[in-house]
């Protein structure tokens, strides 16, 4: 157990160390702690040296990079100096200088990560160092700060007897998208040791001609890979013209497939992007599983996403092919990428690969499926649509696709959704006939509101307005369900009736007992400019439901009637999101500036910055000393952030 006493020892330290302030007197402790066993008391260490700031400091940090025995300690220094700006250029440039090239290359590293243009011209001196890596690290330094001086010293590198130093200049280069004229950079494609680097550069080149060098490349094993590179820093999709030829060289390549296959799940980005490309240009439809997974981590999905479209209907039905179906066994993010695909590209030959993958089991893929049968437009979909109504789980998804494939074939899925009206009513079948069927859902309506079930009821409810001619009878009779849940789906839907139509009903919703019912009422009043309802709604504000609350607040926001009274009665609420709501909606308000004083010591950190952000606008030279009281005694980093945003504003007023 002693490593439990140990972690619990570190945990102490570091609150200990988060309860100190960042300001000069606490500098020895936090420097002591640069040195602690724990790394997260080092980085918090670090983090608060550089809030304490000063030149002072900056020295100090210097001589704890000279210490060698102390790994923690140093990189923990190297870490703050590098968040330290300007401040620590000076003193870093001078550590250039030191006898001992250890020194020297960590200055260099540091250097690279503060990226100050001023320190360029020590960087360029040290790419004559006596030490290799003390040069390497200077123009890989020089590859992150950039600039004009920068870019001289990196092209001159390209000629260097120094192979390492040429990798460093190319990939310097690259990385600041600069490439040299193409004279320079077409040797250095050859070299076995510049070739993958000089690639890389290479795709930066927008030109015909480097276009032609990288097709020259993907024909020979040698430079294959470094091709890729190469296309892959392009990020997007070919033109036609460049399809053609890259399609024109992979056809002669005996190995496409598998190659591309491998390059797809390589660690390196650029690489699988320009196999991305690749296997667009091909045409592959067989590597469409391999396209989808370098959709994993989401950095590649939209272009995965791309080139399956472009892969078009083939590739999707490789992908639900396979037993099990091959989607089954990607990624989540790559089966998203294919659900996407497979939505815009659903076909009628895709029906029978689409019922296979319903037959799996699978949740997340059955609800895929049936989506995609409903894009199919296919006439041998409806039945397998209509027979997922039976399933609780899918039935609202056959409900949309039901309903998207009746603009197609509306005699069709009438006819096979008729029988299920004899049934015992299932709601969402019972919400595709009233969409279809129109006024000849009405006798089923009607019966559906005397169901027993509660849902069914409600669908009807919901149904209602698909028949305009009785849509207030049915409504008025679900408004007075002994079900909540039937009430509030009536109420939910008196905004597609005309307003003059409406109102009486919505009366009727806004004095329901049941706080559900009055929430729904108070949108539904805002979407039919219900200005007749402003006092039950003003009233709404003093609830003790806050979902009520937050409903009429909206709504009288929306309606232009929310009075200082109706604001002060919500600012009161026990409830914080409510709160938070009030001080957002009234922060054009003078009346409101006194709660947002107070929400300033409101325990929830996220009411803490609503108050902030009302104050920073609605506040003035008084409220300025609040708000810096508060931001002295905020913990939160985030809160502090707005806080000191308010602070900064109010204090020139």
């Amino acid at each position: 157990m002693t490593w439990m006493e140990a972690d619990g020892e570190a945990e102490a330290r570091f609150r200990s160390l988060s309860e100190l302030a960042p300001e000069p007197r606490s500098m020895p402790t936090f420097m002591q702690a640069l040195y602690d066993e724990s790394w997260r008391v080092r980085r918090l260490a670090a983090d608060r040296l550089v809030q304490v700031g000063g030149q002072a400091l900056v020295e100090e940090l210097v001589m704890v990079l000279g210490q060698r025995g102390q790994t923690g300690a140093r990189n923990a220094a190297a870490s703050a100096l590098a968040q330290l700006g300007a401040t620590a250029a000076g003193p870093l440039v001078t550590l250039l200088g030191h006898a001992d090239p250890d020194q020297r290359k960590f200055a260099a590293d540091i250097l690279a990560e503060l990226r100050e243009r001023s320190t360029v011209p020590a960087l360029v001196k040290a790419l004559d160092d006596g030490d290799p890596n003390v040069r390497t690290a200077a123009a890989e330094a020089l590859g992150r700060v950039g600039g004009p001086q920068a870019l001289r010293a990196l092209e001159e590198l390209l000629g260097s007897g120094d192979a390492l130093l040429r990798v460093c200049a190319l990939e310097g280069l690259s990385q600041l998208k600069c490439p040299p004229p193409l004279p320079r950079l077409k040797p250095l494609l050859g070299d076995p040791l510049t070739r993958r680097s000089a690639f890389r550069l290479l795709g930066h080149v927008q030109h015909p001609a480097a276009l032609a060098l990288i097709c020259q490349g993907l024909k020979t094993r040698e430079s294959r890979d470094a091709a890729l590179v190469a296309l892959g820093t392009r990020g997007v999709l070919l033109p036609p013209d460049v399809v053609a030829d890259v399609r024109a060289v992979l056809t002669q390549v005996r190995e496409a497939h598998q190659w591309l296959a491998a390059a797809l799940g390589s660690d390196d980005r650029d690489r699988r992007c320009g196999a991305l490309l690749c296997a667009h240009a091909l045409g592959a439809a067989t590597l469409a599983s391999e396209v989808a997974d370098t959709a994993a981590g989401g950095e590649l999905a939209e272009l995965s996403l791309q080139v399956l479209l472009e892969l078009g209907v083939e590739g999707v039905r490789w992908l639900l092919g396979g037993e099990p179906p091959r989607v089954a066994m990607l990624s989540r993010d790559a089966r998203a990428v294919v659900g996407e695909a497979t939505l815009r590209l659903a076909e009628p030959s895709l029906v029978p690969a689409l019922e296979a993958l319903l037959r799996m089991g699978d949740l997340e893929l059955s609800e895929l499926a049936t989506r995609a049968l409903g894009r199919t437009r296919a006439r041998t979909a409806i039945p397998v649509v209509v027979g997922l109504f039976a399933d609780d789980t899918l039935a609202v998804h056959a409900f949309r696709a039901a309903v998207s494939l009746g603009e197609s074939w509306p005699d069709d899925v009438r006819a096979q959704l008729a029988p299920l009206m004899d049934q015992p009513l299932q709601p969402h079948a019972l919400r595709a006939w009233a969409q279809l069927a129109g006024v000849d859902s009405l006798p089923v309506l009607r019966r559906a509101l005397h169901d027993e079930r509660d849902p069914v009821r409600a669908a009807a409810a919901e149904s209602s307005v698909l028949v305009p001619a009785a849509a207030v009878e049915l409504l008025g009779a679900a408004l007075v369900d002994e079900a909540p849940r039937v009430r509030r789906a009536a109420a939910s839907v008196l905004h597609r009736l005309e307003p003059a139509v409406a109102a009486p009903l919505l009366s009727r919703a806004l004095a329901d007992a049941d706080t559900s019912v009055q929430a729904v009422a108070c949108e539904v009043a805002a979407q039919l400019g219900a200005v007749a309802d402003v006092a039950r709604l003003t009233w709404f504000t003093a609830s003790a439901d806050p979902s009520v609350v937050l409903a009429a607040l909206r709504a009288l926001a929306l309606l232009g009637a929310l009075t200082d009274d109706g604001l002060r009665s919500a600012g009161q609420h026990a409830d914080a999101e409510v709160l938070k709501a009030a001080l957002a909606l009234g922060a054009d308000r003078a009346s409101m500036v006194d709660r947002g004083v107070e929400a300033l010591s409101h325990p929830r950190w996220d009411v803490r910055v609503a108050a902030a952000r009302a104050l920073a606008v609605s506040g003035g030279r008084t409220e300025a000393a609040v708000v810096k009281a508060a931001l002295d005694r905020e913990a939160d980093p985030l809160a502090h952030e707005v806080l000191e945003a308010a602070a900064a504003a109010l204090k020139v007023r």
